[in-house]
């Protein structure tokens, strides 16, 4: 007798073959997409060869992954600052630029700095004119977009309170009572502090949080003693958050609470996010980051920063490129391909 799920020559009846074809279906539709393929990833996760990348943001939209930075490059007879992006759904292959400009036919030298956030429905664009031109300081600019791929034209964000001012390092947050903005401002490093601002809209009108001046407090209450920039507000359980980028002494990362909504100037319980260094990144471990609380999808927080091994070319910023870390706890990270 042959068994009863087999036919007399040996071979699986139809309807096995269709009952386990269907089980197979059933059991690949019930396992979730890997969100990022963490295990086969390793640093740097995105590099260029006649590029410069850094000050790097992401967004997460319907399983792809977009990437904002900044581009140093040879362009026009001199290296200048680009606003890229690009999309992967895994950190290994990507798009061809989706962005890359500079700003040259509207009289920029260069762009620099993105940072992306989702405010309501539509994704913000933020970023500064980069060159540091005597005669036309830096400014602000923000874009809109439903998707991720098809932007507004350029808009100024606060210049009633930026012109003439060199500023750079632009992130914006929708609050409940409407949006912040905070950038740094000023040439000499001495006087380059963070500037606070609040607007009904994002396209204004905008004014200073009091004096403007916000205090970024250690856990211990007192400041770290370093220059902030880059900065990146961050929403975690519901609190804000901001996300900066100290120096000199190297660039670290620190993250900073706001104590409470009612008093926007005061944030405080500092701490430096440490990332370990590897074989692209041993001079400067980790610069210009951008975090990310992406709990809901795999359990951690993931941070995209630049490296760099010098800092002699690309106008001393060094060839830097792109790496990725997670955590559970915002004190212990791993990096991509770690420990190597």
């Amino acid at each position: 007798m042959h068994p009863p799920n087999r036919n007399r020559h040996g071979e699986r009846k139809p309807w096995v073959l269709l009952f386990l074809f269907a089980v197979m279906a059933a059991q690949a539709a019930a396992t979730p997409p890997t969100f990022i393929p963490w295990r086969s990833l390793h640093n740097p996760v995105l590099s260029y060869p006649h590029w410069s990348i850094k000050d790097a943001a992401m967004a997460y939209r319907r399983g792809v992954f977009y990437v904002f930075f900044s581009a140093f490059y040879q362009d026009h007879g001199r290296v200048r600052s680009h606003v890229a992006e690009v999309s992967t759904r895994d950190f290994k292959s990507y798009s061809q630029p989706i962005l890359d400009f500079d700003g040259e036919r509207a009289g920029w030298i260069g762009m620099c700095s993105p940072d992306v956030q989702k405010v309501g429905k539509v994704w913000e664009l933020s970023f500064n004119s980069w060159g540091d031109d005597p005669e036309r300081p830096d400014q602000l600019f923000y874009m809109t977009s439903r998707d991720l791929v098809h932007w507004s034209a350029r808009h100024r964000l606060a210049p009633n309170l930026t012109a003439g001012q060199g500023v750079i390092d632009l992130s914006v947050t929708q609050t409940p009572s409407g949006y912040y903005a905070i950038w740094k401002q000023g040439r000499n490093p001495r006087q380059m502090r963070p500037r606070l601002a609040t607007a009904p809209h994002l396209d204004g009108p905008w004014r200073f949080v009091g004096s403007g001046y916000p205090s970024l407090l250690m856990a211990d209450g007192r400041e770290n003693g370093l220059i902030h920039e880059n900065f990146e507000f961050v929403w975690i359980g519901g609190v804000l958050h901001l996300l900066s980028s100290d120096y000199p002494h190297g660039h670290h990362e620190y993250l900073y609470t706001l104590l409470k909504p009612s008093r926007p100037l005061e944030w405080g319980k500092g701490f430096e996010l440490k990332i370990p260094g590897q074989s692209f990144n041993r001079l400067v471990h980790c610069d210009a980051a951008a975090l990310y609380d992406w709990r809901r999808y795999d359990g951690h927080f993931y941070m995209i920063y630049a490296g760099r091994n010098e800092q002699t070319t690309y106008l001393h910023r060094g060839w830097n490129r792109l790496g990725l870390a997670r955590s559970k706890d915002l004190h212990h990270w791993v990096p991509a391909g770690w420990p190597r």
